[in-house]
């Protein structure tokens, strides 16, 4: 809000350069609070994959959480009608800084709770960042429809293989 009124009072003021650089400022900050709100879906996408994996079974509600991360992705990260807040070559580096919250957030729930370094000597990382970026790519392709039917089909509820 401070900033809005000092941006009002540069313009009174006839201080354009320096409006001009409060309004890059804002921006910056409405698209880092976007690209934070996609990574919280990200860990929550994350959580899931590492509990199918190391569990070797899919809940209802994990495939769910699965869908829900992914719509909401799909969502949020549209700037526009062309462009994205995240593009999709971009997921890499927020799969590596996402990574350790994910992990930490799912000794939790795996296994009814365990050791964060148990946890971590179970998880095939390259195959979950493999599945992760997948399916993340998928939000710029499918529509919602196409997105239930792949994600019923590739996490079938039950035991794993």
């Amino acid at each position: 809000m401070e900033e809005i009124l000092e941006l009002k009072n540069c313009l009174l003021n006839h201080q354009y350069e320096r409006a001009m650089s409060i309004v890059e400022e804002l921006e910056e900050m409405g698209r880092q609070d976007k690209i934070n709100n996609l990574e919280s879906f990200l860990i929550i996408l994350l959580i899931h994959l590492i509990k199918i994996q190391v569990e070797k079974r899919v809940t209802r509600s994990w495939r769910s959480s699965i869908l829900n991360s992914l719509r909401e992705i799909q969502k949020r990260n549209k700037l526009g009608k062309k462009f994205q807040y995240i593009k999709s070559n971009q997921w890499d580096e927020h799969f590596e800084s996402t990574y350790p919250d994910a992990i930490f957030k799912a000794a939790d729930e795996a296994f009814g709770g365990i050791e964060i370094k148990e946890l971590k000597s179970l998880v095939n990382f390259s195959l979950l960042k493999r599945t992760a970026l997948e399916l993340l790519n998928l939000t710029y392709t499918l529509d919602g429809d196409s997105m239930v039917e792949l994600i019923c089909d590739r996490f079938p509820v039950g035991l794993q293989e």
